[in-house]
This record gives C-alpha cells, sequence and structure tokens, in this order.
C-alpha cells in the first residue's frame, strides 16, 4: 500500500512537471480539446444547473463540511485517531491541490460555464471527492466488505470528473492528476494509519441498549 501510494504521488509529480513545461499548449492539448469538443453539445440550463448543484456540494467546500460533521461525530464517539486520519486527509488533498495549482499555472478552458479561482490543473473538485471517499472506507468499512464502497467511491470521482469538464472548468488531463493525487494521499495515510484505524474500529459510532437495558457494540467480539 505504501509503495503504490509514493509511486502514484511520484507519476503526479513527473506529470505536473511536464504540464509546468508548457502549461498552455501541453502534449495532452489534442487529448484535452477533443474531450472538449465531446461534451460541448451537451450543454445545457438544466444540466449545467446540476452540474453547479454537485461541485458544491461535493466539492471542496461541501467536502469540508461534510468532513467537519464526521471529525465532531467521530471525536464524540472517541475515535480521535479516525477523526485525525480524516481530517488529514482531506487537508492533505486541499493543500496538495492549492500547491500544484500554483507550480504549474495551467489556464483553464476558455469560457467556463461556472466561476472559478486559480489554475486549471489538478482539480480539487475531483481530488476531495476521491480522497475523503478512500478515507472514509479505510476509516469506517472492515475488510471484506470495501467492495461496493469503493465501487460506489469510483463512480462518484468519475462523475465528477465528467461534471467539471461538462462546466469547463478543467480540462480532462487536469482530472488524471487529481485521481493520481488523491489516490496516491489516501493510500499512504492508510498505510501508516492502519493500526490505530483496526483498533478504534471496535468502537462503535451508536451503540444500541440490548433486552437487559445496558449498552452493547452491534460488533461480535
Amino acid at each position: 500500500m505504501l509503495a503504490a501510494g509514493v509511486a502514484l504521488l511520484a507519476v503526479a509529480a513527473a506529470f505536473a512537471a511536464v504540464i509546468a513545461a508548457e502549461p498552455v499548449r501541453p502534449f495532452t492539448a489534442p487529448l484535452d480539446r477533443w474531450w472538449l469538443s465531446v461534451v460541448t453539445p451537451w450543454q445545457a440550463g438544466p444540466l449545467t444547473r446540476a452540474g453547479e448543484v454537485l461541485s458544491y456540494v461535493a466539492g471542496p467546500w461541501g467536502g469540508t463540511v461534510v468532513v467537519a460533521i464526521l471529525v465532531v461525530l467521530l471525536l464524540w464517539r472517541r475515535r480521535i485517531w479516525t477523526a485525525v486520519f480524516l481530517a488529514l486527509a482531506e487537508a492533505c488533498g486541499s493543500g496538495f491541490s492549492q500547491l500544484i495549482k500554483h507550480l504549474v499555472e495551467r489556464p483553464r478552458p476558455p469560457h467556463p460555464l461556472v466561476r472559478a479561482d486559480f489554475g486549471s490543473f489538478p482539480s480539487g473538485h475531483v481530488i476531495t471527492t476521491l480522497v475523503v471517499g478512500l478515507a472514509l472506507i479505510a476509516a469506517l468499512s472492515r475488510p471484506g466488505r470495501r467492495a461496493l464502497p469503493l465501487t460506489g467511491v469510483a463512480i462518484a470521482a468519475a462523475l465528477m470528473m465528467c461534471c467539471r469538464t461538462y462546466l469547463r472548468a478543467h480540462w480532462l488531463t487536469d482530472t488524471f492528476e487529481s485521481v493520481l493525487v488523491a489516490s496516491g494521499i489516501a493510500l499512504v495515510l492508510w498505510y501508516l494509519f492502519t493500526p490505530v484505524l483496526r483498533r478504534e474500529q471496535r468502537i462503535p459510532l451508536r451503540s444500541r441498549p440490548s433486552r437487559t437495558g445496558s449498552r452493547e457494540s452491534p460488533y461480535p467480539g
């Protein structure tokens, strides 16, 4: 897990260095322009408004609110290290996103349909969706029961990639960098926090009264 995470971050760094060398017309420009031509005919009022809502709810601002609520809940249930892990994953994702944006300085596609901040490369929305999703799986799911949650996170990340490129807020290859960065961060932190996450998974987020009136854990053992 650690080796895979470090490798993904190394590839992301190399990709960012290549794009930074020629941010206006990188070697990925033909692919990016082709994809923009594919999504442009689909642009319509209702679909654009849906994309704006999705970007707000699942983007950096919405993700921060969701993570903050979960961190408070985890702290209340005394899952201290799990709360630290989740908050750190979201903070690292946002921090890496802004750092790469300012190092690469890639212009956004022309005429974006939403207001966007500085820098197109990478997509902070895709990073937030993926890194928070993977962190939640690591923190709250158990081994052997992660196939369905992982599929859901993959679908959510792909949907956000389509949404942000549809809104002309990012080039397609901006989102590729986001996948590399988010996956690398999530895997490295998952590896580092695995011992404490496993220990704290024995503490339930909620408990229910037993027939004798005592509180019992929903987890056996």
